[in-house]
Order: structure tokens, then C-alpha cells, then sequence
């Protein structure tokens, strides 16, 4: 939300993070919110919590409301894009709204009635827009904004002006049509967010994916958590009032409903001066497209940094196993993945071919539960293995194992990740992938996947290190190490970078190596419940996040050791759920020059000073900014250019050849 709300963030990059706080307040509503009402009904905890953080919610979303409608979209329309309301509307804009209501709106959308309170609640799907009219007699009806067409309509004005006219407002303004001989005598947006922090019974529910199904069907159902409103506020209350919401949970807004899907308009192009442009993904050091790549792999190991280096390895792996007759198997773990996968669809080919295909599809993957059912549903058909999980246990390790015959005998190939195998987030995600053909860590992979898809306890691992058996403890080990060589008085450093960090047996040792004397930078995304700078506790630590155009996905750790530093990738935060409730991997970087660069990633991202924000002692995080003559260092933007640079001479390199140029005898 302070990224949306900078002045000095380019407009249509605005507009695209108040989309994502949109996007994760209806998350934080369906899950955070919902379970706290629960539980404030059943006596778990004070109703004060409950409120406490409604009113914290409130001062969010009414900053970015108001500087949504006062502040974006004036911009916008100065600069072109212009959105326009319909009081704003002529001649030529009544026509326009009279064809798509003609032509489209009056033949799809349907006024409802509401006959009685307890109807409106049965009446109004998940998160949808609806319009709600109050005519004569004081009878409510409602209508649902249509989510199947174009809510854009986007009208030409010159080369340089485009109008924007809302699919809502058309309806509202036109809303006399549905009541023939009856005029409404207000009118207002309404959308509900319901429950949706449901979980299975894992001891009742034999039938797994069947008990996924129906939670998919009962979030439809939810108890709403959240109402939000936007014209006649009247109307709004009464729609409150039969909903049996609390005042805390109505949010009378300004600017349209479901900012989220304003994400769209921030792609149209012709705008690229409103926008930074993404970083354009390079290839990767040692590998070309004519490379054999498991020629490569059989000399190397590859590490890519995303979405700097582009992800196309990865798809290439799965893609060039599925069609060679070489390949035996391919496992892999699924968490997460794009709507149109492409790995997901190599996968089913190769299985159709007759190579032995084992995916673990996490179905607990909340809100990608459908995406991978369908997806599940789809490889089991085309004959692969497909597993639904772990009993009690999330399955979010990312592991991909392919299997070949080759002159040498059977070989293993194998990509670990830090993020999930999604194509689409890969270009908008900050991850850190390595791809080896090394036994220590192929021969792990074996175990695990043989452990994840069978009855089995422990893996006996020697080089991955495996949650809940493992990760915590070395974990743990690691941190201890550190604090014993700082109490010996040598050099001790930790450096990692992580999501979230909330577990507090990890915080415990933190605070014990800090004391100690170790140095410790956090760099930490999202929630943190460590203190750092705290007097005679944690004045050795020190905590940053970067909050930028790309999401900070990575998980990264570097232990001093005393010079020869431990350099670890992981799927895991240090959050407790992570380390004891999930298959996690932990996995140590070999190669001398991957270690080295790691390490340079992890030490450079404390450099920003432009979209990074830093965590005080009182629990405030202050943005950090150029002091001084200090020059401005912005950390994604230093990321592209120098893989871009590494890229450029690459081919330089590569061009540097002697070519002789000869007249031949005779010619002119």
C-alpha cells in the first residue's frame, strides 16, 4: 500500500499495488478475519483483538480509497487514461452505455427480489459485484454485475486519449430498465467476502478429494466477514443491517469495488511510460539453446536467478524428457502452478508415451485446490501417478527428478527451487532454482520422493535436509555453531532471506547468537516477530525488506563458518508451520563460484536504499533513503542490469572469432 501511495512510483505501478493490497486484503478477510470472528464467537479469544485489527484494516484501506479516487485516477486521466464516471458522461458517452446495455447487459443480467432478510445472505455469491436498487414500497432488489464480459470498456478517444467506462456503472445507470412502471429510489455497489478458512477432517474424510470438493462448494456458502459499499449510504447500512455484520466490518469506499481486477488496465499497452518495464529474462550462464542440456548437466551444475535469468530451462527439462525414448521417470512435487502449465502438459505427454510419471499434488494449496484437482485429474487419466498430499502434512518442497537410460547406465537429473513450478509468477516472482546430476543430491531426491509417495518414516538423507525430521534442528545447529565461534572470539556472521520469520525457538537463537556477539542481517518480506536493536537482546541483528515491482519470493541463508561460508537454499521460512507441519527442503550450494555469487546476492539486497524498508526496535519499519551524497541504489534494478550485462558479454565472447575475408583470384 505505501508503494501505491509514492509519489515518486510511476502511475500505472501504483495503480498495480493497490491492486495487490486489494487482492491480499480479500485473502486476509476469507482466512485471518473469518477466523478470528470465529473464534471470538466461540470464547476463544477477546472480541478487543478482533476489533483492534479491523480498526488497523480500516486506516489502511481508507488511506487508499481516498488517494485512489483523489489522487490515481485524476492522474490517470491527465495522462490519457481516463476513467470515466458517469455523471461525466455526454452525448456520446449515453450512447455508448445505451448499446452494451441493449446489446449485452439486459439480456444477461437478472434483478432478484429480496423477499425476506435471511434471503439477501443466500442470495450473493463470493466477492462478486452486485448492484442493489430500492424502489417504491421499500422493496430491495439486486442485481449481479455480469463477471462473464468485458467490466473494461475501453473507447478510443486519439492517438494519445483513451476512455474507460465501468460495466457497473452502465448497469446502475440504466437500472430503471429492469423495473418497468416502478422508479428506484436509490441505488448502491455492494460486494461480500465470506468465510473461507475451511480445512479437512483428515481423520473422518477417506474420500480426500472429494472432502476438497465440498469445501470448494461451502466456501460459496461462507458466513460473510467483510461488506463493502460504494454510492447511496443509506442503502448501504440497510444491506449491513440484513447481512447481521457489525458496523466494523461495512467499508463505505469511493473508488470502484474489487480493485484487484484493475491489474488489467496497468497492462494496456501504449502506456510503457506510466510503468517500469519488467526485466526481460536472459539466458543462463553456461547453457545455450543448442546446448545438449544433459550434456551440460553432466559437466555442471546450473543455478538460475529468476526472473533476471529466464525459467525456460526448467520447462526445457520436462519438455525434452517427455519426448525422448530415454526417458524412465519423472517425479516431481506440485504445489502451485500456472492455469496453462506448460510442464504440467509435458508431463501428461510423457505419461500417454508410457514413461513413468509420479506428481504429489498438494491439494491443500489454499485457493489452488481447484487448479489442481483439474490438473491432478488430467494426469491420472493420461496414466501417471498422481498422490493427494500427505496425511496432516503440506507437501511444499520443490523437487523434480527426470530418470534416464544413457551409454553409462541410469542417470538422475534433478531441479530443486526455492518457488513453485508456475511459469506465469516465475517472471513476477524473485526465486533462486539449481539444476545438478550430482549422486549426493539425486540419490536424496530418490528417498524423499520414495518417502512422500509411500508409508515410510525418515528418509536417511545425507545431503538434503528434510522438514519436519531435520530442517529444524540443523537449523538450529547452524545458528549455535555461529554463536559458539563468536564466544571464542572469531568472526561469526549469519545472513538470510526468507518470507516470513515467526518461530520461536529459531527467534530464541537468534537472540542467544546475537548476544553472543554474531552478526545477523534478516532479510525478511513479510511478517516478523523478532525485534531487532533491542538493548543487551538483539543489538547485532538487523532486519530489512525490499518491497518492489517483483514479488520477494527467495529463500536464502549464509553461515560464516569461519570464513568458509555454508551457503543454503530452501523452500522453507522460518515459520513454525514450515519447520513442523510441512515436507520442506533445505539444500546446500557446492559449487565454489554458485556459493560466492549467492552470497553477493544476499549481501547486495542491504544496499537498497530505495525500496527498502528497515525494521526498528519499537516494531516500526522505517523506509530507508539516500543519505547524503549517498547514490540512489534500487536492489531489482541493479539484479537486471548486471544479468543483463553478463548476458551481453556473453555474447561478446562468443563472437569472438577470427574470420578471413579473401577476393578470389580473378573477380573485381
Amino acid at each position: 500500500m505505501h508503494e501505491g501511495c509514492r509519489d515518486d512510483v510511476k502511475l500505472l505501478d501504483r495503480l498495480k499495488f493497490f491492486a495487490i493490497t486489494s487482492s491480499n486484503y480479500d485473502e486476509f478477510f476469507m482466512v485471518r478475519i473469518a477466523r478470528l470472528m470465529r473464534d471470538a464467537d466461540e470464547g476463544k479469544c477477546p472480541p478487543e483483538i478482533l476489533n483492534t485489527v479491523l480498526d488497523e484494516v480500516r486506516v489502511v484501506i481508507e488511506k487508499q480509497d481516498s488517494l485512489m479516487s483523489q489522487q490515481i485516477i485524476p492522474a490517470l486521466a491527465a495522462k490519457g487514461l481516463i476513467l470515466l464516471a458517469p455523471e461525466f458522461w455526454k452525448d456520446k458517452e449515453e450512447r455508448r452505455a445505451d448499446a452494451i446495455f441493449e446489446n449485452e447487459i439486459s439480456s444477461i443480467a437478472t434483478p432478484i427480489a429480496v423477499t425476506e432478510a435471511q434471503q439477501l445472505n443466500t442470495l450473493i455469491a463470493q466477492n462478486r459485484i452486485y448492484a442493489a436498487f430500492l424502489l417504491e414500497n421499500n422493496e430491495l432488489t439486486i442485481v449481479r454485475i455480469p463477471d462473464n464480459i468485458d467490466r473494461f470498456r475501453e473507447f478510443r478517444i486519439d492517438n494519445d486519449n483513451r476512455q474507460i467506462l465501468l460495466l457497473e456503472d452502465i448497469l446502475l445507470s440504466r437500472g430503471e430498465s429492469f423495473f418497468p412502471g416502478k422508479r428506484p429510489q436509490s441505488a448502491c455497489f455492494f460486494r461480500v467476502t465470506r468465510d473461507a478458512d475451511m480445512t479437512v477432517d483428515e481423520e473422518r474424510d477417506q474420500d480426500f478429494v472429494a472432502a476438497i470438493e465440498e469445501i470448494l462448494e461451502s466456501r460459496k456458502s461462507g458466513f460473510p466477514v467483510r461488506l463493502e459499499t460504494r454510492g447511496n449510504l443509506l442503502l448501504a447500512r440497510r444491506l449491513r443491517e440484513e447481512l447481521e455484520l457489525p458496523e466494523a466490518n461495512h467499508f463505505h469506499l469511493r473508488s470502484p469495488l474489487n480493485l484487484k481486477e484493475f491489474i488489467r488496465l496497468t497492462k494496456l499497452p501504449g502506456l510503457d511510460d506510466l510503468r517500469d518495464p519488467p526485466p526481460s529474462p536472459k539466458s543462463v550462464e553456461n547453457l545455450s539453446d543448442t546446448d545438449d542440456i544433459w550434456e551440460v548437466l553432466r559437466e555442471r551444475d546450473l543455478l538460475l536467478h529468476h526472473p533476471y535469468e529466464t525459467y525456460q530451462p526448467i520447462i526445457r527439462l520436462v519438455e525434452e524428457a517427455s519426448k525422448s525414448s530415454d526417458t524412465l521417470a519423472i517425479k516431481m512435487t506440485l504445489y502451485r502452478t500456472s492455469g496453462d502449465s506448460p510442464i504440467v502438459k509435458a508431463l501428461i505427454r510423457a505419461a500417454e508415451k508410457g514413461v513413468q510419471v509420479s506428481v504429489l499434488v498438494e491439494l491443500k494449496a489454499r485457493f489452488d485446490e481447484g487448479a489442481n484437482i483439474n490438473w491432478a485429474t488430467r494426469l491420472e487419466k493420461a496414466g501417471a501417478i498422481v498422490v493427494y498430499g500427505l496425511a496432516v502434512l503440506k507437501v511444499h518442497a520443490k523437487a523434480l527428478m527426470i530418470v534416464r537410460r544413457e551409454d553409462i547406465g541410469i542417470r538422475r537429473y534433478l531441479h530443486l527451487g526455492t518457488g513453485n513450478y508456475n511459469d506465469s509468477t516465475a517472471k513476477l516472482y524473485t526465486d533462486i532454482g539449481f539444476i545438478t546430476s550430482k549422486d549426493e543430491y539425486t540419490r536424496d531426491a530418490a528417498l524423499m520422493f520414495n518417502a512422500i509417495t509411500g508409508y515410510s518414516s525418515a528418509p536417511p538423507l545425507k545431503t538434503l535436509i528434510m522438514a519436519p525430521f531435520a530442517l529444524r534442528k540443523k537449523t538450529l545447529w547452524l545458528i549455535r555453531r555461529e554463536e559458539k565461534r563468536a564466544k571464542g572470539k572469531e568472526e561469526a556472521r549469519i545472513i538470510a532471506k526468507m518470507n516470513s520469520l515467526e518461530d520461536n525457538e529459531i527467534i530464541e537463537a537468534l537472540y542467544k547468537a546475537s548476544k553472543a556477539g554474531v552478526s545477523i542481517d534478516l532479510n525478511v518480506r513479510g511478517t516478523c516477530c523478532l525485534r531487532p536493536g533491542v538493548t543487551g537482546l538483539s543489538e547485532n541483528i538487523r532486519v530489512i525488506s525490499i518491497i518492489d515491482n517483483l514479488l520477494e519470493h527467495t529463500r536464502a541463508f549464509m553461515y560464516y563458518n569461519g570464513g568458509e561460508p555454508d551457503i543454503y537454499l530452501s523452500s522453507a521460512d522460518w515459520m513454525t508451520r514450515n519447520l513442523d507441519r510441512r515436507v520442506e527442503l533445505l539444500f546446500p550450494v557446492a559449487e565454489i563460484g554458485h556459493r560466492i555469487r549467492i552470497r553477493s546476492i544476499l549481501e547486495d539486497y542491504f544496499k537498497d536504499n530505495c525500496h527498502s524498508w528497515e525494521l526498528h526496535a519499537d516494531g516500526n519499519w522505517i523506509r530507508r533513503k539516500p543519505r547524503g551524497n549517498e547514490p540512489p541504489f534500487r536492489i531489482q534494478e541493479h539484479f537486471a542490469e548486471e544479468v543483463a550485462a553478463a548476458a551481453a558479454s556473453r555474447v561478446m565472447e562468443e563472437h569472438k572469432t577470427l574470420t578471413v575475408r579473401r577476393v578470389p583470384p580473378g573477380s573485381k
